[in-house]
């Protein structure tokens, strides 16, 4: 078995591979990354992962970066633990490209929210980055709850890590205190994520670290 080294920021999208590793029972060793303290631009972080981010995982000392790749690789490696649909060419590729839609068509249109002078640096315009970010965002909320009508989980009857990046979404919205009154179905799905042993895990050590961090500055 790989020696696993997981680098995360509270808070952050690397929400969703820590769950997974919690929900596939994967051994690794936790090292919380303190975002706003710029702990991801250090020497010796960005010696590993020169994209200055999180998450990262260190297979025996290996960097691997990306929510997508690392999603991909453990579910891959550990398939007993039923991340994502394998074996099946169709439903994996359709499950991949659920994983790449969030990625890469609702994470970047949520990120404007927590630092609008990183999209647009000129005077008094964080609002319209923000105004921009909330159209898009309104765009994206409904084709979630789309995916999860009808359904317990997004591909089914079944949890995979999918489930992980829409309940980060929802947390970030709840925190951004964006009105989510029009997704019912996306509201019963964070409920279920929230019960979870592998989510509750994760959330408690994500507090865990945001306590360290606020007790040592």
């Amino acid at each position: 078995m790989p020696k696993l080294t997981f680098f995360f920021g509270p808070g952050a999208c690397s929400l969703v591979p820590h769950i997974t590793l919690e929900e596939g029972g994967i051994p690794f060793e936790p090292k919380p990354v303190a975002l706003r303290k710029g702990q991801q631009r250090t020497p010796e972080y960005t010696a590993l992962n020169p994209k200055g981010k999180v998450p990262m995982l260190l297979v025996d000392g290996r960097p691997l970066t990306e929510n997508v790749a690392i999603a991909y690789y453990l579910a891959k490696t550990f398939p007993e633990a039923k991340l994502l649909p394998l074996g099946d060419t169709e439903a994996e590729a359709h499950a991949l490209s659920l994983l790449a839609w969030c990625a890469s068509g609702v994470h970047p249109r949520m990120s404007p929210f927590f630092g609008p002078q990183r999209f647009c640096d000129l005077p008094d315009s964080a609002d319209s980055v923000k105004k921009l970010a909330g159209e898009d965002t309104a765009k994206n909320f409904p084709l979630i709850e789309k995916q999860l009508t009808g359904k317990q989980w997004a591909l089914g009857d079944q949890w995979s890590i999918i489930d992980a990046y829409f309940f980060v979404f929802w947390r970030w919205a709840n925190f951004l205190k964006i009105d989510v009154s029009a997704y019912p179905n996306y509201a019963k799905h964070a409920e279920r994520m929230a019960e979870r042993p592998a989510v509750k895990r994760a959330l408690a050590r994500e507090a865990e670290a945001t306590a360290a961090f606020e007790k040592a500055a």
